[in-house]
């Protein structure tokens, strides 16, 4: 059994070793693959010893498109317990799928795909070199599945993914990373469960939702079930939304011609307007308020709070929200199911401080 703390960096080295040795001893071909599905199954996964190979990792990563298709790739690394050397790697996914892609860290991988009506997708992938008894191998295999993301209408809209995983060997660890689509967040609704299972670790970068599952000592067929609720940004919500994302967007570009024109004035008139008059001109009306409803919490609050405040809806605060910081007048850190915001530009600090000041007075 390989030490927990040191297995990453004992997988990789044994396998850059072997790629070394293996490419010094033999002349390769490049390997062509073969994308196209056959409909006769070849080379019946009974008949291979699965039981003398062990996954020592499973890194299998889902990215969910705009177009509610699955990208998927999974990172097999795969060690041989038996003296008989092994060839292929052949394993099933029963799912409809297409757009096979078989590789490794130095090329493509020669594969054949087969579809079996009861069976499902036979992948079998033929490996670099022979793998010998107790030595390491990773590759990764590529595909997309149509069809399992579900657009549930009403009150609250959300998609759901119900996706489930049937392990092809024994393996010590699984690992499972989704991605939403850009702008999309998990569903946020007390009655309806946003993930399951619980995730070890939920991440956002470049505003896309990380979800992360981690698992040791999956046993060969079984399967873990994965449910997953969520909602896209405004921009790609339904057709009976589209009059408000037009208006949306109209409202967005008329305020950055305001603010060009504000600019242009500047420059043409040469005269040096006050700053906050300045700082108003190259925001929308939309973006104003956003900004008020903050500095009115002091600078620091909540999306749900300035949803209450403004009125808006939560998509439509994100996607102001995201604008802003891209324009580095804000920042948005996770904070427990919502955003904190914080005002990080002190030049936007002073708008709307009358309000700020009166409903200090008041209070």
């Amino acid at each position: 059994m390989y030490p927990r703390s040191s297995f990453k960096i004992l997988v990789f080295l044994i396998l850059l070793t072997i790629s070394i040795h293996k490419s010094s001893n033999n002349n390769s071909e490049v390997p062509i693959s073969k994308s196209s599905p056959t409909s006769d199954l070849i080379c019946p996964l009974e008949s291979h010893s699965i039981i003398n190979e062990t996954l020592l990792t499973h890194n299998m990563k889902v990215e969910i498109n705009q177009e509610n298709t699955l990208e998927i790739t999974s990172t097999f690394v795969l060690t041989n317990n038996d003296t008989q050397p092994l060839n292929f790697f052949i394993f099933i996914i029963n799912k409809t799928i297409d757009s096979v892609f078989c590789f490794d860290l130095i090329d493509s991988l020669q594969f054949i795909w087969s579809v079996n009506p009861v069976t499902g997708n036979l992948i079998n992938v033929t490996l670099r070199y022979p793998l010998l008894q107790d030595e390491i191998y990773a590759f990764s295999v590529s595909y997309k599945i149509k069809d399992t993301v579900y657009h549930v209408m009403g009150i609250p809209e959300y998609f759901e993914l119900n996706y489930e995983v049937v392990h092809p060997r024994n393996s010590l660890t699984f690992n499972l990373e989704l991605l939403l689509p850009i702008y999309a967040e998990t569903l946020d609704e007390d009655r309806l469960e946003p993930l399951f299972p619980k995730p070890s670790r939920i991440s956002e970068e470049n505003d896309i939702i990380k979800i992360s599952w981690e698992f040791t000592n999956r046993n060969i067929n079984e399967s873990d079930l994965f449910l997953i609720r969520y909602i896209p940004g405004s921009i790609f919500l339904s057709s009976e939304n589209s009059n408000k994302v037009f208006l949306n967007i109209l409202s967005l570009f008329v305020g950055l011609i305001a603010g060009a024109l504000g600019v242009i004035i500047f420059y043409t008139v040469r005269k040096k307007p006050r700053e906050k008059d300045l700082v108003t001109s190259l925001l929308s009306k939309s973006e104003q308020e956003i900004i008020i409803a903050i500095n009115l919490d002091g600078g620091v609050s909540t999306q749900r709070r300035i949803c209450d405040k403004t009125g808006y809806s939560k998509s439509k605060v994100s996607k102001i929200l995201a604008k802003l910081e891209e324009k580095n007048v804000l920042k948005r850190d996770r904070w427990g199911r919502t955003n904190k915001i914080t005002i990080i530009n002190q030049s936007f600090r002073q708008l709307g401080s009358s309000k700020t000041a009166n409903t200090t007075s008041e209070s």
